[in-house]
């Protein structure tokens, strides 16, 4: 009896095991994927659809790489100052990502709290100092850069400029 005992604590202990190392591998970015750095979190795929925000604020750090090919900006907000990551830098290259320090942007995206300590907010869509809308992300958070989004969205007859990461060129770079 004890032995059968001990089998079934062992087989839930791995499908517990299992269920919160799925979990924690998609968000914290644990393992091989490309878009975890020093923050501990998966950048690219990492987004949480329960925890999107609407923040705005000034830029701290103009748009800049990081690594695993992201591009990322700093966001001022008064008495804190967080990581907006936009996306893969070939699929924003042809975007006009010259902002300045000080120009103000709105964001929203999924608010995250990185390993390192900072605040991280992986951007579904940014209103850019220019007043256009860079749509990077579908609202249930898939990346338009694997094609779960093809750009454009809403903004057909609003006077909203649309920008779709990666710009009307057609040049992607993969």
């Amino acid at each position: 009896m004890g032995g059968i005992r001990r089998f079934y604590i062992l087989i839930a202990a791995a499908a517990l095991l299992l269920l919160l190392g799925g979990t924690a591998d998609a968000f914290w970015g644990l393992g091989d994927s490309p878009g975890a750095d020093k923050s501990g979190l998966d950048l690219e795929e990492g987004y949480d659809r329960n925890t999107v925000v609407k923040i705005s604020g000034s830029v701290a750090v103009p748009p800049r790489p990081l690594a695993g090919g992201l591009v990322a900006f700093d966001l001022n907000r008064p008495g804190e100052q967080m990581v907006v990551v936009l996306g893969p830098d070939w699929y924003l290259q042809d975007d006009n990502l010259e902002w300045k320090i000080g120009d103000p942007v709105t964001v929203r995206g999924s608010l995250a709290q990185g390993r390192d300590g900072r605040t991280y907010l992986l951007s579904e869509r940014v209103i850019s100092p220019g007043g256009a809308t860079l749509v990077l992300r579908g609202e249930n958070g898939s990346p338009s850069w694997s094609g779960g989004l093809r750009g454009g969205g809403p903004g057909g007859g609003s006077g909203v400029r649309v920008l779709r990461g990666g710009g009307a060129g057609g040049r992607r770079g993969r």
